[in-house]
């Protein structure tokens, strides 16, 4: 006890010291003197003091226990209010001592009053105070609040604070708010919210993270003042006005006859003007996922060159940016092309807005922001980066979506659709028992020799595989009149042309015949109730038949879920199978299964006669191949 930073004191009967520890003696060294010992409180302390501390004594040996009490003693240094702890000591005869340690709780006392202070005042201020958690649920709410918006505290404890959404700011508004607080920046703004009686108010609002001692954000605290009579929607209108000035001033210093690369240079420019902006960039997203700069402005600095990104960062920014804006600290990356230029800048924020082009992702566009004076500013200004990045995507997306992959290999597929630059032909499918035509297979040859998988390959990357698959379609059905009578129709489609061409069905109508469609296993389907479905939907004349059977992932389980009238077995698994024991086998054993599940199988890829004769003795009723017939278009196409 003598080391502890507590004091500890013992008395004798007559209330004379006769013990004071180390601490004690250090704290009261000038008031107890260097003969200390012997002397009573009387000798020590004010009177009201002494006489404070004689009834304690007096309370303490009447009591013969343990006591405790709460006491303010004059220090050098000012009051310190103690927490005693005083208790008999004694022997055989009876207690004849007085021991006491005692806690200085100053300090704790001086926080809990400020603390007290403070909540006082949050309880009486004229601005309405509110706590939300992370999770977005109010934690607390002053009685300003209650009158502003008309809710009594126990009506919101609990409860999200879009219960007093107006509707009037939209999903951007409140994108850019969690942007700015999720990376640790003050939002300060306007709000419209709705009372409880449905009336409009307009708040002057500063929401700020709070954080603990280390630093982690724990809840947001909202102080919002009631501006609807004085300056709100002026101020607001005023600020719209800017941005409107400034996106219509860019209008006018761009020429009609720059390229996509001048107007977009322009534009940064024309950003480095918002407050607090640094650098302004756009980039574009190409085919292969990497993002290319195609303007880059620098405050005070000469035009960087354009480097596109690398790869996994280019396909980091595209996830992100696509779920809308966002802001972010800048963060060093010595592998990232422009780290030296964009550390040059210091520390700062990235804003960055997705640019879009007929509904479709095709770049952003960036500024990065001084965090120190501006941070504020820059979340400001997110709205307007939005109408900068809308304005971007309008008077450069067709040209950006030109000049990359994607606009390439779109324009081709179109081309070729708008000449029709393929013809249909059709191969029969053979009763291996009578050597009968029992249905033709409609097929797509290119008028530039391109393998048919591949050209729909491409069209389904860039975005318009259902507009080739139906063009294709069409021609087959225009064609199929000339076919003999009798005879079913089988038409490759894909599952998503099942399941989302409206204009699939129509067109099925014209067939005028049985029509079989071919589902390849390859293709995935994530909702097989759903596509069954549609294809009863399609008409009690269309038929199912899944493709390449042997050369998928997971053929039993597809025809299991998809129950076809027809599995067709690939050509990898008919090729040789006349010399081949294995594959005869497998055969057999689809078969087998064909049987069970009520479908009839047809090989594909029939090039011999002895892979003919095989087939046959095996059980399999129908054939497609060489052998049989080759892919021809109808007498007159």
């Amino acid at each position: 006890m003598s080391d502890a930073p507590v004091v500890a004191f013992i008395k004798d009967s007559d209330g004379r010291y006769v013990y004071a520890n180390p601490y004690l003696l250090s704290v009261l060294g000038d008031r107890m003197g260097t003969d200390w010992l012997g002397k009573t409180d009387a000798q020590i302390w004010p009177a009201d003091v002494a006489v404070s501390v004689l009834e304690h004594d007096a309370i303490t040996r009447q009591s013969g226990g343990l006591q405790v009490f709460h006491q303010v003693m004059p220090m050098a240094d000012g009051p310190h209010a103690m927490l005693m702890l005083k208790f008999p000591l004694g022997g055989p005869e009876g207690p004849r001592y007085l021991g006491g340690i005692g806690f200085d709780q100053t300090e704790h006392v001086r926080v809990e009053a400020e603390r007290d202070r403070l909540a006082t005042v949050v309880e009486q201020v004229a601005e309405a105070v509110m706590i939300a958690g992370l999770d977005g649920r109010i934690t607390y709410v002053n009685p300003a609040f209650e009158r502003v918006t008309g809710y009594a505290s126990a009506e919101v404890l609990g409860a999200n604070p879009r219960i007093l959404n107006s509707g009037v700011h939209g999903p951007e508004f409140y994108r850019a708010m969690w942007a700015a607080l999720t990376s640790g920046v003050p939002w300060v703004a306007d709000l419209i919210n709705r009372r409880k009686d449905g009336t409009l108010f307009t708040e002057e609002a500063v929401i700020s993270p709070i954080r603990d001692d280390g630093g982690t954000v724990t809840s947001y605290v909202a102080v919002k003042r009631d501006v609807t009579g004085e300056r709100a929607i002026e101020l607001r209108s005023a600020r719209l006005a800017r941005e409107r000035a400034l996106i219509a001033e860019t209008l006018r210093t761009l020429s009609a006859g720059d390229d996509p690369a001048a107007t977009a240079q322009a534009i940064c420019r024309q950003l480095l003007r918002l407050s607090g902006t640094a650098a302004a960039q756009i980039a574009i997203f190409e085919l292969d996922g990497r993002a290319v700069p195609v303007g880059f402005a620098v405050a005070g600095e000469p035009d960087p060159p354009l480097r596109r990104l690398p790869l996994q960062r280019s396909k980091h920014l595209h996830d992100r940016t696509a779920e809308g804006p966002w802001i972010d600290p800048w963060v060093s990356r010595p592998w990232h092309p422009y780290n030296r230029l964009l550390s040059g800048l210091g520390d700062h924020l990235v804003a960055t807005a997705p640019m879009r082009f007929d509904g479709q992702l095709v770049g952003m566009l960036i500024i990065d922001a001084d965090v120190g004076l501006d941070e504020v500013t820059v979340t400001d200004n997110l709205a307007a980066l939005v109408e900068f990045a809308d304005l971007t995507g309008a008077l450069i997306g067709r040209e950006v979506a030109g000049r990359t992959e994607v606009g390439r290999a779109r324009e081709e597929i179109h081309t070729i659709i708008a000449r029709r630059a393929f013809q249909p032909v059709f191969q029969p499918i053979v009763d291996l028992e009578t050597d009968a035509i029992v249905g033709y297979e409609a097929l797509t040859r290119f008028a530039d020799g391109v393998a048919p998988d591949i050209r729909f390959d491409r069209a389904a990357a860039v975005g318009v595989g259902l507009e080739l698959e139906m063009a294709t379609l069409a021609a087959a059905v225009a064609a199929a009149p000339a076919l003999p009578q009798g005879v079913w129709l089988n038409l490759n489609v894909s599952p998503a042309l099942i399941m989302k061409s409206p204009r699939l069905r129509p067109l099925l109508r014209q067939v005028g015949r049985d029509v079989v469609l071919e589902i390849t296993e390859h293709a995935e389907i994530a909702d097989y109730i759903a596509f069954r479905a549609a294809v009863t939907a399609l008409g009690s004349k269309v038929r199912l038949a899944v493709d390449d059977a042997g050369a998928g992932f997971a053929s039993l389980r597809h025809i299991l879920e998809l129950r076809p009238d027809f599995v067709k077995l690939d050509q990898s698994l008919v090729a040789g199978v006349d010399g081949d024991e294995a594959r005869r086998a497998m055969i057999v054993g689809l078969h087998h299964f064909a049987s069970a599940t009520a479908c009839r199988l047809i090989a594909e890829g029939i090039e011999t006669s002895g892979e003919r004769k095989v087939l046959h003795a095996l059980g399999i009723p129908l054939g497609q191949g060489y052998l049989l017939g080759r892919p021809a278009p109808v007498p007159g196409s």
